[in-house]
């Protein structure tokens, strides 16, 4: 399988993945061992402690040992399809069983009253400075990691929650979290979880689409006047 060319397909569809596929270097064992000392107990405890590690020097120790798929981002910079899959690879190393990479492109804002998945062009993604790479791909990119948690899926990023000296910090506005659940909540309203994304389900089904398969999700951050919409178009099963 080549993972770049499955990028290329819209169509919704669902794949198991190997994780050498994205990190062809990958030494399962070495990970497992680097980031054992944060499994605790309670998996909502070790998913917030390895979030905030990987921030710390994780995602570049990962990056340099265990290659990537996609040579033009083998150095970690900070990129959402870095961080995700490299948070999916740490949790399966240390024994989360159902992990499942998701990958999405934009849709129009008429989603959560429609339920109709209309993808948003590239040529529309107002930051210059990387229209020109979404137009390469055929979409404005984002994707998410669902984890499931005593038999229930919880969605998350890499990239939008960081570990700094001052403490964890949510990276989206609340909004765009699921109620409180875990042990990290919002530090703008404690009563929404600071790192577990909420699905946008919608209020309209005209194609009836499984929406707990098909996940679509909402990105705004401080300075963003109105949620984006992503919608699920890959999932990939990570083994």
């Amino acid at each position: 399988m080549k993972l770049k060319e499955e990028l290329m397909n819209f169509e919704y569809r669902e794949i198991i993945l190997p994780l050498q596929e994205i990190f062809p270097q990958i030494n399962i064992e070495k990970i497992k061992r680097q980031f054992l000392p944060l499994k605790y107990y309670n998996p909502y405890k070790t998913i917030f402690a390895v979030a905030c590690e990987l921030w710390n020097g994780g995602y570049q120790s990962i990056f340099t040992s265990s290659g990537f798929y996609d040579t033009k981002f083998e150095v970690f910079s900070g990129h959402c399809h870095q961080c995700t899959p490299a948070l999916g690879l740490v949790l399966k190393a240390l024994g989360f069983e159902r992990v499942s990479y998701l990958e999405c492109f934009r849709v129009r804002e008429h989603f959560p009253k429609t339920g109709i998945i209309e993808q948003v062009p590239p040529t529309e993604e107002p930051n210059q400075e990387v229209r020109e790479e979404f137009c390469s791909i055929g979409r404005i990119p984002y994707c998410c990691l669902e984890v499931v948690i005593d038999g229930q899926p919880h969605y998350l990023t890499g990239k939008h929650f960081k570990s700094q000296s001052s403490g964890a910090i949510a990276l989206l506005t609340p909004v765009c979290y699921r109620d409180f659940v875990g042990v990290f909540r919002h530090q703008d309203d404690p009563s929404k979880s600071g790192i577990y994304l909420k699905p946008i389900v919608p209020e309209n089904n005209p194609d009836e689409i499984d929406f707990s398969r098909r996940i679509v999700w909402m990105k705004q951050t401080a300075k963003d006047p109105a949620p984006e919409y992503f919608a699920t178009f890959l999932r990939m099963h990570l083994q």
